[in-house]
């Protein structure tokens, strides 16, 4: 099986499947031999910001020396952004081997009658199956939908288990009651574990420390007043931060958007909390260099300077007015376009609402997804606010649509879904390199 017939083979199974029950994982799993068993993870769950904190967590495991697997979702370029170790993708030849390997397990289990595993299911299979047979130390795994019901969840054991920031999101899914809600995402602390969690509405802190209680679980928390914040600037940022392993000054990451502090922060605890814990071994001057170091694509990504072109995955309500603070930080003053394209199963108003007004002029267009909302219906939504705005369906034609008319003084943001944004960035940079190959 090469790349591409793998990459049918996924395909061709999630359009006829649906999310696997926990139990029919557990029984693919069983005949692969359990790989899951035979690895250490760090589990992280939320609703904004796992995909950083991961990252975040990843990069400083690797400044230590550690062989470090990262699994996130959804990929941005190719489906081998799903699965890294050390920051490198699956090999195309790697992930082609996996699927073939899979492949022959779940076959004759189609045929016993299994449901064919959704796109998620079959990802976080492989994931175990290559960070197995790579060999790595550690293992960040982030959930994919919710928590207690999610197939990253039939692990048994975690070293600790991460929530970041919960809100209202896959509501036809989760429910739009935050209580529930949390306790889906709770639900992947485990019996005796530990856990780690970034400040959270009341409703919510309270089900996670009840959860926790319930387990038997230690719990760790970071306030937002253990973080301060020093210097914030589109090159990097600084803070200072408050543990109860002792008070840390001057540490500085890249990425943009005071989020990214916090999620920075979280990241740290909870690897403070290990080492404090005798879970692992790690130096202060790894764990600062490993935040600065770490890059996340998607998140605040500046993709061109002059004009200054940027992609966000903010695709739901915490998303957007993450994007909405980070635009009236850095760069305030400034004239604001955005290209947008949602999916209909998202609060599309609630995030409207926050960016729309922001903007000078919006684009609407349609990420490639069959639960895409038309570009129609989204400018529908947004004619109250009075601003200049245009459909192009095409998202190649978006694209350069945006960098065309982004004069030198004013700021272009793709944004809307993490859909759209990886197509974004792959056209961009193929119009760029055309565009240098020319002259």
């Amino acid at each position: 099986m090469n790349f591409w017939e793998a990459i049918q083979f996924i395909e061709k199974n999630h359009s006829f499947g649906t999310k696997l029950s926990l139990e029919n994982i557990g029984k693919i799993l069983h005949v692969l031999g359990n790989p899951q068993d035979h690895l250490k993870f760090i589990h992280v769950a939320g609703t904004n910001g796992k995909g950083s904190t991961c990252s975040f967590i990843h990069s400083m495991l690797m400044a230590e020396g550690y062989k470090v697997g990262l699994f996130t979702s959804p990929h941005l370029q190719c489906y081998t952004d799903r699965i890294k170790i050390n920051g490198i993708n699956a090999s195309k030849e790697d992930f082609a081997a996996i699927v073939d390997d899979l492949s022959k397990v779940i076959l004759p289990l189609l045929e016993e009658g299994m449901d064919p595993p959704a796109m998620f299911d079959m990802m976080t299979l492989m994931a175990f199956l290559y960070f197995v047979k790579e060999k790595v130390d550690y293992v960040i795994l982030e959930v994919g939908l919710g928590g207690l019901t999610d197939a990253t969840n039939i692990i048994k054991n975690s070293l600790i288990s991460v929530i970041t920031p919960i809100g209202i999101d896959h509501i036809d899914i989760l429910g739009s009651d935050l209580r529930q809600i949390a306790l889906h995402k709770a639900g992947i602390i485990k019996p005796q574990g530990m856990v780690t969690y970034h400040w959270q509405e009341p409703m919510v802190e309270e089900v996670i420390k009840k959860v926790a209680k319930d387990k038997n679980a230690k719990i760790y928390s970071l306030q937002e007043k253990d973080v301060d914040l020093l210097d914030m600037n589109i090159k990097e940022q600084i803070f200072n931060l408050s543990t109860a392993f002792g008070h840390y000054e001057d540490l500085k990451i890249k990425m943009i958007g005071k989020h990214q502090v916090y999620n920075a922060a979280l990241a740290t605890l909870t690897l403070m909390v290990l080492r404090e814990n005798n879970m692992l071994s790690i130096s202060n001057d790894s764990l600062f260099k490993g935040l600065y170091s770490n890059f996340w694509g998607g998140r605040l990504e500046i993709l061109h300077h002059n004009p200054l072109v940027l992609i966000d995955g903010a695709h739901n309500l915490q998303g957007s007015e993450v994007l909405k603070q980070a635009i009236q930080q850095y760069f305030q003053g400034q004239k604001i376009n955005m290209v947008i394209g949602m999916l209909r199963d998202k609060d599309v108003e609630g995030v409207l609402g926050n960016l729309v007004p922001l903007c000078n002029k919006v684009v609407f267009t349609r990420p490639n997804s069959p639960r895409a909302m038309e570009p129609e219906e989204l400018m529908d939504k947004t004619l109250l606010f009075g601003k200049e705005t245009a459909i192009i369906s095409s998202l190649e034609e978006a694209v350069i649509y945006g960098l065309k008319n982004t004069a030198l003084d004013e700021v272009t943001i793709f944004t809307g879904s993490l859909y759209l944004i990886g197509d974004v960035k792959n056209i961009l940079l193929n119009y760029m390199h055309n565009k240098k190959e020319a002259s």
